[in-house]
């Protein structure tokens, strides 16, 4: 008999002894033991395999694939040129915008402007003749860029407007200019422009007009540089009058 032949006898619990299992049928469980881990592998991996491709399908929009999951978020965002073609266009080389200074939307004529504080009578253009509610001809002569002194209390010194001014009294009376009333407005906004009454330039309406006679002033209004080109005026020939509009 062999080493490989002899087994061991190990003593029961009566103290008889229990035969050895042989060397062949220990060779034959390990065999089955790992026959049986890879089948349990192998169905492991077949149900991974169904649950993947279920997520998948469900996942899956109709009409294109899915995003990859594995690229990183940056390469799935838009291209800059896409972007880019969606927003705003870009700003002129160094830093300006290109776009010239906007005036306030047109005044509509018989309606209340609350940003004028009261009814339009009539709008017009720079250098037109128009009739203010009085009878008279008014027409704005020039709008010129200007640099303002300041000399009174509450007044700017700095960029601002020129405003010449003309009325013409084609009534048949005598008409007191000093009713007459000037403002001025810059931007698509409207914004009130301050008056700089002690500027040297300043020179307003005053006295009594003649029929038939004609008489000119000039106003100066702060209005920053940029909106000098961007200004809208108001005359009020009488305190409580319509007004006309320049734009």
């Amino acid at each position: 008999m062999t080493s490989d032949d002899q087994t061991q006898n190990v003593p029961t619990p009566d103290g008889t002894p229990s035969p050895s299992p042989s060397p062949k049928r220990e060779r034959w469980t390990r065999k089955r033991i790992a026959l049986v881990t890879l089948a349990a592998i192998g169905g492991v991996a077949i149900v991974a395999a169904i649950v993947v491709a279920s997520v998948y399908s469900f996942a899956k929009p109709a009409g294109g694939p899915v995003a990859n999951a594995l690229k990183p978020a940056a390469s799935q965002l838009p291209l800059p040129t896409e972007s880019a073609a969606a927003g705003t266009a870009s700003p002129a080389p160094g830093g300006t915008s290109t776009d010239a200074p906007s005036t306030a939307a047109p005044a509509k004529a018989g309606e209340l402007d609350q940003r004028f504080g009261g009814v339009v009578a009539k709008t017009a253009e720079v250098k037109q003749d128009v009739k203010t509610p009085s009878g008279l001809t008014a027409n704005v002569v020039s709008v010129e860029s200007y640099n303002a002194t300041a000399k009174r209390a509450g007044e700017v010194s700095g960029p601002a407007v020129k405003v010449t001014l003309r009325l013409t009294n084609g009534t048949g009376g005598a008409f007191a200019l000093s009713t007459a009333t000037v403002n001025a407005y810059y931007g698509s906004s409207a914004t009130p422009a301050a008056p700089v009454a002690g500027d040297g330039a300043s020179k307003p309406f005053t006295g009594s007009l003649q029929p038939g006679a004609a008489a000119t002033a000039v106003y100066v209004f702060s209005v920053p540089a940029d909106d000098a080109a961007a200004v809208t005026l108001t005359l009020s020939d009488q305190a409580g009058s319509q007004l006309v509009v320049f734009q």
